[in-house]
């Protein structure tokens, strides 16, 4: 989407020890830069920079490149993503490919109009927080005196406020020339068309920021400081919006992030508070779901930076109910977990605030449990002296051995089982087949289910049921003389002339098994071919006289049956093209390289076909 002259003109003016030195300590070596490897947990520095050939080494991982793919590697960006970071810092303006416009509504400008909101929403809750006295009083008394946060760990989690005001932020946004729509889109604003009036989603309470990877807001969760009646939930998250989705994201990752890499592991909590207490405490290699269930999207932006998960969730019966749901879940996505059993009353917050950093990391390592030693702690209590309940917890930890796709680390995990549980490890592996066969099975009925709704979909297609229309009119008029302008054809030829031209198959197989079965009769078989077909064909209308008799009047579709035959083929072909062009945007998308432009060529030249079909159909393009 970027022009090549502005992609390489935002590489000329980088310069990769600049960058580079933003996220390492660079000393000068020579004509280099060296560090320590933001990768691994090297004493001696050798992640080298070379300011000459701009391009950076790191020999403890094997990593390299140019600037680009350290960003990529390090902030874990995508390659447009980092070209944007690149084009901010050196204030440069992004050109598209003038060619793209005419297609595609490039919605950057969009976006940036909501960062540039939640930024400001930023600063001012911020501000809120420390010169205003409402804030000063709700706000920072409750982060410092109630919570025990310092200011350090307050400024780098960027903490604000937002006030009892209805409208405080709303209207200073609107005198700042923001526009109502965008403070609506950004999930910051209500609008009420009954009163006509607007009020803000978030007061009386502290806010906590949330952003992307890249740093940039993308939304908010508030904590309401005392409870009441207008305030009834304790937290509330920015509603759904183009950039804030909350099943996508974790809260702390941006500043977990670089932590997370160098330990190789990240800590899972449930809650704000959670983050910053552990990142005030020294554990800094911890993100939170945001309060949320969590899901397969925010398990995989872990495993972006690593693959070892430490579930460290409330020690009271949701706590381990929400550590309970999402092991399976943590399974299947390949990752390698350890949950943290705690006592009842106690949770991170409390527990970071308890321990020093030495003895923090201890109590850690020592309450830290695989899923099956985990899961014993939780039911031992329940299934003690009961077999039947016994039988059912050991089905529920085979059940999470099935998610394991590592077969070494299943055959592990068997004889953990067979030891925790004084059971034979041979009686395990045979249930163990049972439950893999039935997931087998669930996946083909859930399959067949899919299937049975797409053919559903399929049937309600409107270019499906044109076409079960074209298939009946050549099984029961194929052989009907209609008038053109310079000659007379058959209903069957006019359509085979227009498939011809336009080379168009049926989409559905069966349609256009007919349709070969008819083309591929001689000249002289085609009548009786047809007529044969008409006598049996499932598209067969019932006889009109029967109706006549009743006194009812039915239209033959013969009485007009050029322009119907005209309509159908026109309305045919503008689904048909439409469908082309479908298709190659998708191509368009997927391809990466120069070929893009022959796409792009395509989808004018498809667009300008079915634009001139619409007009013939009368309408509105």
């Amino acid at each position: 989407m970027i022009s090549k002259e502005t992609i390489n003109k935002i590489l000329s003016v980088s310069c990769i020890e600049d960058i580079i030195g933003n996220f390492i300590e660079l000393k000068k070596s020579g004509v280099n830069y060296r560090g320590l490897s933001p990768f691994s947990n090297e004493k001696t520095p050798s992640f080298i920079v070379s300011p000459k050939k701009k391009i950076w080494k790191d020999f403890s991982s094997g990593k390299g490149g140019n600037i680009i793919t350290f960003l990529m590697e390090h902030e874990h960006f995508t390659y447009v993503e980092s070209l944007f970071y690149l084009a901010k810092r050196y204030s440069i303006k992004i050109n598209y490919n003038s060619s793209i416009k005419k297609i595609f509504k490039i919605n950057h400008e969009e976006h940036e109009k909501l960062y540039t909101i939640q930024d400001y929403a930023k600063r001012f809750f911020i501000n809120q927080l420390f010169f205003t006295r409402e804030g000063m009083k709700n706000g920072l008394n409750y982060l410092i005196k109630k919570r025990g946060f310092n200011i350090k760990v307050i400024h780098r989690f960027e903490l604000g406020y937002a006030s009892f005001s209805w409208g405080s932020f709303t209207k200073k946004a609107l005198e700042k020339g923001f526009k109502i729509r965008d403070l609506k889109k950004s999930g910051l604003t209500i609008y009420k068309k009954y009163s006509n009036n607007f009020f803000d989603c978030f007061r009386k309470r502290v806010m906590f920021p949330i952003h992307n990877l890249s740093g940039k807001v993308i939304g908010f969760g508030g904590r309401n400081i005392e409870f009441s009646i207008s305030t009834k939930y304790k937290y509330i998250n920015s509603s759904e919006s183009d950039l804030f989705q909350k099943s996508k994201i974790l809260y702390g990752l941006f500043q977990a992030k670089r932590n997370i890499l160098k330990e190789d592991l990240c800590y899972l909590v449930e809650g704000y508070t959670d983050v910053i207490s552990l990142h005030q405490s020294g554990i800094k290699n911890v993100v939170s779901s945001s309060g949320i269930s969590l899901t397969v999207e925010q398990i995989l932006l872990i495993k972006k930076f690593t693959k070892n998960i430490v579930l460290f969730y409330d020690g009271d019966s949701s706590g381990i109910k929400a550590s309970l749901k999402g092991i399976n879940l943590i399974l299947e996505q390949d990752m390698n977990l350890r949950i943290l059993f705690i006592s009842d009353g106690e949770d991170p917050d409390s527990i970071s605030k308890k321990y020093s950093i030495s003895q923090l990391k201890n109590f850690i390592a020592k309450r830290s449990y695989n899923f099956i030693s985990f899961k014993e702690k939780i039911y031992s209590k329940l299934y003690k002296n009961d077999p039947i309940k016994k039988s059912y917890f050991i089905l529920n930890i085979l059940n999470s051995i099935s998610k394991i796709s590592n077969l070494l680390q299943r055959e592990l995990y068997l004889q953990e089982a067979s030891n925790i549980l004084d059971i034979r490890q041979e009686i395990l592996i045979h249930e163990l087949e049972k439950i893999n066969k039935r997931n087998k099975l669930k996946i083909i009925s859930f399959q067949r289910t899919k299937k049975s709704v797409i053919e559903n979909k399929k049937i309600q297609n409107p270019l499906f049921i044109i076409e079960e229309k074209l298939i009946q009119l050549i099984l029961n008029h194929g052989n009907k003389i209609i008038k053109k302008e310079k000659h007379n054809t058959t209903v069957f030829k006019e359509i085979l002339h227009v498939f011809k031209h336009w080379n168009i198959r049926f989409s559905l197989n069966k349609n256009q098994e007919i349709f070969d079965g008819i083309c591929s009769q001689k000249n002289e078989n085609k009548t009786d071919y047809l007529l044969s077909n008409n006598k049996k064909n499932i598209y067969s209308l019932s006889k009109l006289s029967k109706w006549d008799k009743k006194g009812i009047k039915v239209t033959d579709p013969e009485d007009k049956m050029n322009q119907y035959i005209i309509d159908l083929l026109l309305r045919y072909k503008s689904l048909y093209i439409s469908k082309l062009i479908r298709k190659e945007i998708s191509n368009y998308r997927l391809n990466k390289n120069n070929d893009r432009e022959y796409f792009l060529k395509k989808i004018i030249y498809l667009t300008n076909i079915k634009n001139k079909l619409y007009k013939k159909l009368h309408r509105n393009v």
